[in-house]
C-alpha cells in the first residue's frame, strides 16, 4: 500500500509542469513611469520659466527661495530650536540669505551672459569682421528680441555701407578715367605741341646767340620732364592697359614700373589668367595689389616682395607678401587715429564689395602677407 501511493506521487509530480518564473517585480516599471509622469510635468514647466523675462525669473525664484525657506525654518524650530538656541537660528539665517545670494547672482549672471557675447561680436565689427553677427538666445524673450534687432539693424547697415560704398568707388573709378582721359589727350598734347614749338625755335636761333638756345633746351627738357609726369600721373590713375590688355598685363607694367622708381623687387607670379575678368573684378583686384605695393614702399621698409594671383574654376586667390619690418594688424585697424589704416581698411572694403576675402597677417620683425580671395561671379556685384 505504501509503495502504490509512493508511486502515484512520483507520477504526479512528473505529471505536473515544472514551475514558472516569477513575473519581475513591477517597482522598476512603476518607477520609470513615475519618472517620465514627473517629466512631463516638471519640464514644460521649467520651459516656460525659461522662456520668462530676467525679472520675472528673479520673482519666481525669490518667493520658492522664501517658501522653501519658510517651510525648513518651522520644521528646524518645531524640532530643535524649542529651547531657544539662538546660535543655530543666526547660522540658519545666515545661510538662507547667503544661498539666496549665490543663486540670485548665478542667475542674473548666465541671464546677462548672452550680452558679452553682443560685446564680443561688436568688437570683432569695429576690428573689421563686418560678417559677424550676434548669436540669437531663445531662453530670454527680451534678449532674444534685443539680439534679431541688433542683428537686423548690422545686416541693414551692412546692406547700406555696401551700396554706398559702391557708389563711392564707381564714382572715383569714373573720375579717375575721365581725369587720366584729360591729361592724356589734352594737357599731354598741350605739352607735346609746346616742345615742338621749342624745337622751331631753336633751329632759328642764329649761332651768335648762344645763351638763348640754351635757355631753351632747359626749357625743352623741363617740357619733356612734365610731360613724362604727366603721362605716369594718367597711368597711375586709370591705367589704359587694363582696359585694353587686361589684369595681366597692367599688374606686370606696374610692377616693372614701381621696381623702377622705388628699388623694391617684385616678383610677380599670374597663374591661370589667360582670360579676361570681369571689368569691376579687375579693377578691384588692380586697386588691391596697387595698394598693397604702395604700402609696401610707405610703410614696410621691404627689399623685396612678391604678388600671386591664382585663378581656380569659380574664384580667383592671391597673396602680396614682403620681408619688411612687420606690423600689428589688429592695432593698426583699431587705432583711433583717423589717417592711421585708411589704406587698409580700404583694401576690405573693396574686396568685400566683391563677395571676397581679404586677411592680413604680420607680426613686427616678419614681414607682411596680404590674403585675397574673391569669387569670380558674385550675385550682387559691385555697380
Amino acid at each position: 500500500m505504501e509503495t502504490g501511493s509512493q508511486e502515484a506521487i512520483n507520477q504526479e509530480a512528473v505529471s505536473q509542469p515544472a514551475e514558472e518564473t516569477p513575473p519581475a517585480p513591477k517597482s522598476r516599471s512603476a518607477l520609470e513611469a513615475w519618472d517620465r509622469c514627473v517629466c512631463d510635468y516638471v519640464n514644460p514647466f521649467i520651459a516656460r520659466i525659461k522662456r520668462r523675462p530676467l525679472f520675472q525669473k528673479v520673482v519666481i525664484v525669490n518667493t520658492i527661495l522664501i517658501a522653501v525657506g519658510a517651510v525648513v525654518g518651522y520644521y528646524f524650530e518645531v524640532k530643535y530650536f524649542r529651547d531657544g538656541e539662538w546660535g543655530f537660528i543666526g547660522l540658519f539665517i545666515t545661510s538662507g540669505v547667503s544661498l539666496s545670494i549665490l543663486i540670485n547672482y548665478l542667475m542674473v549672471k548666465l541671464a546677462f551672459h548672452p550680452l558679452d557675447d553682443v560685446t564680443d561680436a561688436m568688437k570683432a565689427i569695429r576690428a573689421g569682421h563686418r560678417g559677424i553677427r550676434v548669436p540669437e538666445v531663445t531662453d530670454d524673450p527680451q534678449i532674444e528680441e534685443l539680439s534679431r534687432s541688433l542683428n537686423a539693424m548690422l545686416n541693414s547697415m551692412e546692406s547700406q555701407r555696401k551700396r554706398a560704398a559702391a557708389a563711392v568707388i564707381k564714382a572715383q573709378e569714373e573720375e579717375r578715367r575721365r581725369i587720366a582721359r584729360e591729361l592724356h589727350d589734352e594737357t599731354s598734347q598741350s605739352l607735346t605741341g609746346l616742345i615742338i614749338g621749342i624745337k622751331m625755335a631753336e633751329e632759328n636761333i642764329s649761332p651768335e646767340m648762344p645763351d638763348l638756345r640754351e635757355r631753351l633746351n632747359n626749357i625743352s627738357d623741363l617740357a619733356h620732364a612734365t610731360l613724362n609726369e604727366v603721362h605716369t600721373m594718367a597711368v597711375r590713375l586709370r591705367p589704359s592697359i587694363l582696359d585694353d590688355l587686361g589684369l595681366a598685363a597692367a599688374l606686370r607694367s606696374y610692377a616693372k614700373e614701381f621696381s623702377e622708381n622705388t628699388g623694391i623687387r617684385v616678383d610677380v607670379q599670374l597663374l591661370g589668367l589667360t582670360e579676361r575678368l570681369s571689368a569691376e573684378l579687375e579693377t578691384v583686384l588692380y586697386r588691391v595689389v596697387q595698394e598693397a605695393l604702395t604700402n609696401v614702399a610707405r610703410h614696410s621698409g621691404a627689399s623685396g616682395c612678391r604678388v600671386t594671383l591664382r585663378r581656380k574654376e569659380d574664384a580667383v586667390q592671391g597673396v602680396v607678401e614682403d620681408n619688411g619690418k612687420g606690423f600689428n594688424p589688429e592695432r593698426v585697424l583699431l587705432s583711433d587715429d583717423h589717417g592711421r589704416g585708411l589704406g587698409l581698411h580700404g583694401m576690405k572694403e573693396r574686396i568685400e564689395l566683391v563677395g571676397g576675402q581679404l586677411e592680413f597677417e604680420s607680426r613686427p620683425g616678419e614681414g607682411t602677407s596680404i590674403f585675397i580671395e574673391v569669387p569670380v561671379t558674385t550675385e550682387e556685384g559691385v555697380w
